[in-house]
């Protein structure tokens, strides 16, 4: 059984409205509505489908970039391997699922990027569920975890450690 729906049913009918919800469950494929345009002229992915079939947990998948800036999406599941530290802020957003972020404060200066362990000072954790927002402060180290699939947004900045798939997450031919 297939998770996709069909797009045509994700474009409303003449004088009305529509509001559609996702999920990693029932999501819409490369649907766009435009106006006298060609799909192919616009980078778009689907969150969702990323979420439910990409084949590694939180694996950055870039999914927008402005500059040095970076919107990515992550499926959570289990525990993440690593902790991370970057030299500047970040924000994620969780889209569905509860995702548990613990925050350290190193003992000593660390390179930015993933790192198997962090030796530090403890600082709480947050319990993220649908729609919550986080800070991950510059200069802190953080992990993740989560009991089940769930799917998050992160805006960084472009680093070594993002994949960037256009061609497997883009719309690419009509």
């Amino acid at each position: 059984m297939s998770n996709v729906q069909d797009p045509a049913a994700a474009i409303p009918a003449r004088g009305s409205a529509v509001v559609q919800t996702g999920s990693m469950q029932k999501y819409t494929k490369g649907n766009l509505l435009l106006i006298n345009d060609k799909p192919l002229n616009y980078a778009m992915s689907n969150i969702f489908e990323i979420g439910a079939t990409w084949k590694k947990s939180y694996d950055r998948v870039v999914i927008g970039k402005n500059g040095p800036y970076v919107l990515a999406c992550f499926r959570a599941e289990g525990e993440d391997s690593n902790w991370w530290y970057m030299p500047h802020d970040e924000y994620v957003v969780l889209v569905e699922g509860e995702v548990t972020i613990e925050y350290r404060e190193p003992r000593e200066e660390i390179q930015p990027g993933p790192h198997k362990s962090v030796a530090g000072t403890e600082m709480g954790h947050m319990v993220l569920r649908d729609g919550s927002l986080a800070s991950l402060p510059a200069r802190v180290a953080y992990h993740m975890k989560a009991k089940k699939k769930s799917l998050a947004l992160l805006q960084t900045k472009h680093s070594p450690w993002l994949t960037y798939a256009w061609k497997e997450i883009c719309l690419t031919e009509e």
